[in-house]
């Protein structure tokens, strides 16, 4: 077996280990449930079904949107579809390949060395990076606040063969530790001009400029140019924050509303973010499995009934499926255009 049929072999065992783990905590899950489930179902109003999906629609639209605006503040130029499309073909990646949601990101920077002149391509590379601190500080930042609301929550969580409140409350740390590491990461990267300062790094950089053909040193331009419109990062950071990570809670809210339950905003808001948070695991496809046990548990913590609130996650994780698979569609169809058609 040749080298590189060795990794595409280990990286199929990857993905299917993470499908396999995804599946078997949703099955574990939903099979403890599925008297109440199939009652919940049976008297469920499909109708919310509709208004959740438009918010998956309108959320990638936006984060579309946002990606297209960072790159042009290196002088990347991208038409609103072109870079819908290649949205959503990082989304469909991000179900099918190992890594989940940097797997994605991955396709999505190869997809789009097609779309841009080849003298932009590093620049290109590191705006869907900027894209993602971008999104990531959003999300840190609404998560820590979300948090702060969700103490007694995470201390009335049941969590079997453990004391509820300190296990419930280990977890809470656990989820603040890593928004808060999130959140130094991301602002790091702002400060790369007094990293450089310290002992050692200067040369270091010097050393990988010239091995990279002024790679680092182009990388390095691009981020200024960022710190430099601050204002503007600010803002994408805002519609991140206020839109984008906001939506699917919207999203949820309509599905629980599906089961006749009355909506309070802070618990499902709370609950949904700090799910995405687990999602980010890369021992999921796409942070189902994760995703859907953290919300769940934070939801019922909250007082909703499990049944209504596994069927509610359900729902909203078919629907992310669902809509990230439609991006093999724009992936089929990018493929297929000439390169200056793009």
């Amino acid at each position: 077996m040749t080298e590189e049929n060795r990794k595409n072999f280990s990286g199929t065992i990857r993905m299917v280990i993470k499908f396999a783990v995804a599946a078997a905590v949703i099955i574990w899950f939903y099979r403890t449930k599925s008297g109440d489930l199939r009652n919940t179902f049976a008297g469920f109003d499909y109708v919310t079904v509709i208004p959740a999906f438009a918010c998956s629609v309108a959320a990638t639209f936006i984060a579309a949107l946002r990606w297209r605006a960072l790159a042009a503040l290196i002088d990347i130029p991208l038409t609103r579809t072109g870079a819908f499309s290649l949205t959503m073909q990082g989304l469909f990646f991000s179900l099918v390949i190992p890594g989940g949601a940097i797997g994605g990101d991955v396709v999505k920077m190869a997809a789009l060395t097609k779309h841009v002149k080849s003298g932009s391509r590093t620049e290109g590379i590191f705006s869907i990076l900027m894209d993602r601190v971008v999104g990531m500080i959003a999300l840190f930042l609404l998560a820590l606040i979300m948090l702060c609301f969700s103490w007694e929550n995470f201390a009335n969580l049941h969590i079997q063969e453990a004391p509820n409140s300190f296990a419930g409350i280990t977890l809470w740390w656990i989820f603040s530790g890593v928004c808060a590491a999130g959140l130094t990461a991301g602002a790091a990267l702002f400060l790369h001009r007094k990293i450089e300062k310290l002992p050692g790094i200067k040369q270091l950089m010097l050393f990988a400029d010239r091995k990279s053909a002024g790679k680092i040193t182009r990388l390095s331009t691009a981020a200024d140019t960022y710190r430099s419109n601050g204002m503007q990062l600010f803002f994408w950071v805002a519609v991140t924050f206020l839109l984008i990570h906001l939506l699917p809670a919207v999203a949820m809210m309509s599905l629980l509303s599906g089961s006749g339950l009355t909506i309070r905003f802070i618990p499902v808001i709370s609950a949904v973010v700090i799910g995405n948070i687990a999602g980010l695991l890369p021992l999921f496809p796409g942070g189902i499995g994760a995703r859907d046990a953290v919300t769940v548990a934070l939801l019922v913590s909250a007082g909703y009934p499990v049944a209504a609130a596994g069927t509610a996650q359900l729902l909203s994780t078919l629907i992310l499926v669902l809509f990230n698979l439609t991006g093999s569609i724009f992936f089929i169809v990018d493929r297929q255009k000439p390169e200056d058609a793009r």
